[in-house]
C-alpha cells in the first residue's frame, strides 16, 4: 500500500471510531419541545454525529400514548424534553441508561429510572403588559383566582401537557390536596385551555390572553424579541425541575438513541440551550440567560415521585372538575 493510501486509510479510521457504527444512522425522537428549541440542538446534533434526526413533535400526553400503542414495534428511540414524572409513570414504556457525560451533571440533578434531566425550567405566569398595569399583575397562585382574570388567563391542558401537568401539582404540593383543588377549582373558572404549552405565550404576547402559563423560556423569548411581556414568579411557590430524555424500551436504533441523549449533555449542547433560554445541568457551563437567578426565586422542592405516582389518579379528578364545569 503507498504512504498516502496508509494515511487515508489511518484517517478514515480514526474518524469512524468517534460513532462507531453510526455513520449515515438514523435516530427517531419524539419531543414535546418547542421549535425554536428543537431548531437549535437537532441541527447541531447531526452535524456532530452524521446521524440524521427523525422528529416527531406532539404533546407529552399524546405522545405517551402513541408510545403505549406502538410497544414492543422498535418505532422511537427517544422521548425527548417531558418532565420526569411522565416518564416515572410510564417506566415500562423506558430503559435505563447513563450517558458518559452524566459525569458532568451538577449535584442539583440526579437520573430518576430512565428519566436523564437535560435541562432545567421553572414555570411563570406571563404578563401582556398592554392589557394590566403593573399593580394588577398577579403575584401568587391565589391571586389567579380573582374576578378580575375572567376568561383572560391562557393555560394548556394537564392531561396534554407536562408543563400544564406541572403546574396542577405545585398547586396541590403547596397547598395540600384539599386546598389545593380549592383553589385550583376556582383558577380553572377563569383559564381558557389549549392543548399546548407553547401556544400559551403567543397568545399572551398576541393579546389573545392577558395572563399565561407557561415555561419560562417560552415566555422570555417573546419578551427578550421586544414583545409586551412581563414574567412574574408566584410569590406563593414555583417549580424548577429537569426536563428529562429517556431511551424507549424497544427503540429501533439504541446506539443512536444514546449518542443523542449523551450529546444532550455534552458541553456544546448544554451552551445551546443557554442561548435559547434554557437553564443548563452542567456544573462547568455558566449561563449567560436573562432568565431570574433561581436565589431570587421561591422555589418548592417539587416531588417528582409523587407527581408521577399519582398522575393517573390526578388527571382523572381534573377530568371530572372539567366535565363539572360544562
Amino acid at each position: 500500500m503507498k504512504p498516502l493510501s496508509k494515511f487515508v486509510t489511518a484517517i478514515a479510521l480514526s474518524v469512524s471510531f468517534i460513532w462507531p457504527a453510526l455513520a449515515q444512522d438514523k435516530v427517531t425522537i419524539y419531543s414535546a419541545a418547542p421549535q425554536d428549541l428543537l431548531d437549535r440542538v437537532l441541527p447541531a446534533f447531526e452535524k456532530a454525529s452524521n446521524i440524521k434526526v427523525n422528529l416527531v413533535k406532539g404533546g407529552s400526553g399524546d405522545l405517551i400514548n402513541r408510545l403505549k400503542a406502538e410497544a414492543g414495534r422498535n418505532t422511537a428511540d427517544v422521548l425527548f424534553s417531558v418532565s420526569a414524572d411522565v416518564v416515572v409513570a410510564n417506566d415500562k414504556l423506558f430503559s435505563k441508561f447513563t450517558p458518559d457525560n452524566a459525569k458532568n451533571l451538577a449535584p442539583t440533578f440526579k437520573i430518576n429510572r430512565a428519566a436523564i434531566p437535560f435541562t432545567a425550567v421553572a414555570t411563570a405566569f406571563g404578563v401582556n403588559t398592554k392589557q394590566l398595569t403593573a399593580d394588577q399583575y398577579p403575584k401568587t397562585w391565589t391571586d389567579l383566582s380573582k374576578p378580575l382574570y375572567k376568561g383572560k388567563i391562557s393555560a394548556a391542558r394537564p392531561d396534554k401537557s407536562g408543563s400544564s401537568y406541572i403546574q396542577l401539582a405545585v398547586i396541590l404540593q403547596i397547598y395540600g390536596e384539599e386546598k389545593g383543588w380549592e383553589l385550583y377549582s376556582k383558577i380553572l373558572d377563569n383559564i381558557v385551555l389549549s392543548n399546548s404549552s407553547g401556544a400559551v405565550s403567543k397568545f399572551v404576547n398576541d393579546g389573545e390572553a392577558t395572563v399565561g402559563l407557561s415555561n419560562e423560556d417560552t415566555l422570555l423569548k417573546y419578551k427578550v424579541g421586544g414583545g409586551p411581556m412581563e414574567l412574574m414568579y408566584p410569590a406563593d411557590g414555583t417549580s424548577a425541575i429537569a426536563d428529562v430524555m429517556a431511551l424507549t424500551a424497544s427503540p429501533a436504533n439504541a446506539k443512536a438513541g444514546q449518542a443523542f441523549i449523551d450529546f444532550m449533555l455534552s458541553k456544546e449542547a448544554q451552551e445551546i440551550l443557554d442561548g435559547a433560554g434554557r437553564r443548563p445541568v452542567r456544573s462547568d457551563v455558566v449561563t449567560k440567560s436573562a432568565l431570574t437567578p433561581l436565589s431570587k426565586i421561591k422555589v418548592i422542592d417539587y416531588n417528582d415521585d409523587w407527581a408521577g405516582a399519582n398522575r393517573t389518579r390526578i388527571l382523572a379528578k381534573w377530568n371530572e372538575l372539567l366535565l363539572s364545569k360544562k
